[in-house]
């Protein structure tokens, strides 16, 4: 009899311990699903870019993706994965927003749109839910030692994504707004000086030319050099930048060049196109004809750039010695008589296009 009793406990504990088993097995995998249906706490920058990609990488063709985010930082691409069909809305604010980053998503497949005043950063996912944040798509929120952020992750179908657009009322970004946003950009960074931003590596020309809404650049062709600086434009330089000597200026005709231009300028002497290099411009100013070496009558203007080059925004494109030669050859084909006579200061189409012809040789 002790012995039936102790088999029989010891069946008995057995099975107890299966079914215990069996009931831990589905308990835990029902509080895991659990856990996938409820609002999860992102308590660091680190785990809202790790849920940013979760929900936004690789969707498939039934999904639809918007992220409501005020700023798009200079790096912004780098935070939004598979942008082809992502519906952006930001605000345009220079020093937030940066307009090259918004090339880039628009040339890989984004759909990106304007809204003022805009400071929600919602990243929705209809199939994968939503995450509310603190965060900006930018690499000060969610890069390595970036700010510290918080978020939150809710499940699909608890936030009325449309109802937060009707909300935010956003509209088309424009050629014209970009080009503000540009402008606007490049003030911002002399004013409060490029380490505000990650200066990036400046785009080649191809990448440039092949982009929407281009960042907007000018020509200008000089004939001969002058040393010195013009007594106006030293004593601009000094009243707007506290800079006795400005780092260089360019002549130029009256209404031609704002401040906060770039200039693409080289000089156009004895049938040869040399010194080709960028030029920022800061403050434009009126010559007096009695200042005579720096006066021209045709071009009564200097544009000046007060600042060093490394002081300045990554520019449109980088000069490379292929570019070089391949502007070279177009403006010889294009003639410099063309040039010289053109009643705008932007560059034609047809001799971008001889540019990019002269690219690919």
């Amino acid at each position: 009899m002790p012995e039936r009793a102790d088999g029989h406990r010891s069946l008995t504990s057995a099975f107890t311990r299966a079914a215990l088993s069996t009931c831990g097995r589905a308990k835990t995998k029902f509080l895991s699903v659990t856990r996938m249906k409820r609002p999860t706490i992102l308590y660091s920058s680190s785990e809202i870019h790790t849920r940013i990609k979760s929900i936004f990488a690789h969707p498939n063709a039934n999904d639809k993706r918007v992220a409501l985010v005020a700023y798009v930082g200079q790096r912004g691409a780098s935070f939004l994965p598979h942008p082809d069909g992502l519906r952006i809305v930001c605000s345009p604010t220079a020093g937030a927003t940066h307009p090259d980053a918004l090339r880039d998503l628009i040339t890989r497949g984004a759909i990106v749109e304007f809204s003022d005043a805009l400071h929600m950063k919602v990243y929705w996912s209809r199939q994968r839910g939503c995450i509310l944040t603190s965060a900006n798509a930018s690499a000060r929120a969610l890069g390595i030692a970036g700010l510290k952020e918080v978020g939150i992750w809710l499940p699909p179908g608890m936030l009325d994504i449309d109802r937060l657009i009707k909300y935010a009322q956003p509209r088309k970004l424009t050629s014209r707004e970009l080009r503000k946003l540009d402008h606007q950009t490049r003030r911002f960074s002399k004013l409060h000086g490029q380490s505000y931003y990650d200066k990036e590596p400046a785009r080649e020309f191809l990448e440039w030319y092949k982009s929407p809404h281009r960042t907007p650049w000018k020509l200008n062709w000089s004939d001969e050099r002058v040393g010195g600086t013009a007594k106006a434009a030293k004593e601009e330089s000094r009243t707007e930048y506290g800079v006795r000597n400005p780092h260089y200026w360019l002549c130029c005709a009256k209404g031609r060049v704002k401040p906060d231009d770039c200039l693409l300028s080289f000089m156009l002497a004895r049938d040869k196109v040399t010194e080709v290099r960028w030029h920022n411009v800061d403050i434009v100013v009126k010559i007096s004809p009695k200042e005579k070496g720096f006066y021209e009558k045709n071009w009564p203007y200097h544009a000046v750039q007060v600042h060093p080059p490394s002081d300045y925004p990554s520019p449109p494109f980088r000069i490379s010695s292929q570019f070089r030669s391949a502007f070279r050859r177009a403006c010889v084909r294009y003639s410099f008589e063309k040039i010289k006579t053109a009643t705008s200061d932007e560059p034609s189409l047809q001799l971008l296009k001889l540019i990019r012809e002269e690219m690919g040789k």
